[in-house]
């Protein structure tokens, strides 16, 4: 009894979190202040990060300016889900902007997007994206159930939930410079 009580604050405290962050129209927009470093500093660790999360960095930043301290990054997030005995994928682009100042870092992530939908081998109808389903015409709008939608919708939050947090402690932890490795 114990046991499933832990399990069940532990997905009670995920949820409040991913919801307490997740802004309307799937926009983040996060300050992280109190940092060490200056802003040269935390713009490496944030070029750090992008390399080690990304799967080819110079594929995905757009536009970079170390003197002003911006970087701006056009992402893909795929979602994937099986029902109605197909696989259904839908991809989903993204841009973020990281912008660094002495002892701060601030992270956007905006522009939020269904670039493709497919189910097998038949195109499927792009999603808009939003916190809810659309009220009019939307099984044939989107293809999905309410249900469906808000657990797309959620697992895409997840998803892009997730850059901000990694960013977060990225940020925090000090680069080792350690001459013995």
């Amino acid at each position: 009894m114990k046991k499933n009580r832990k399990h069940l604050l532990l997905a009670l405290f995920m949820i409040m979190s991913i919801l307490s962050f997740a802004q309307e129209n799937f926009k983040w927009d996060t300050i992280i202040d109190s940092l060490d470093g200056n802003k040269d500093e935390l713009y490496s660790k944030t070029k750090l990060f992008i390399a080690e999360n990304w799967k080819s960095a110079q594929n995905v930043i757009q536009n970079e300016d170390k003197e002003a301290g911006i970087i701006l990054i056009k992402g893909l997030s795929i979602q994937y889900m099986f029902f109605q005995l197909w696989d259904h994928k839908w991809n989903f682009s993204y841009s973020v902007k990281f912008l660094t100042k002495d002892n701060k870092c601030r992270i956007v992530i905006e522009n939020v997007y269904c670039e493709s939908a497919r189910c097998s081998v038949h195109e499927w109808p792009h999603l808009p994206v939003a916190d809810t389903y659309p009220t009019e015409k939307g099984l044939k709008t989107t293809g999905l159930s309410q249900e469906r939608y808000i657990e797309l919708m959620t697992l895409l939050k997840q998803d892009l939930q997730s850059i901000v947090d990694l960013y977060t402690i990225s940020v925090k932890n000090p680069i080792i410079k350690n001459a013995d490795w």
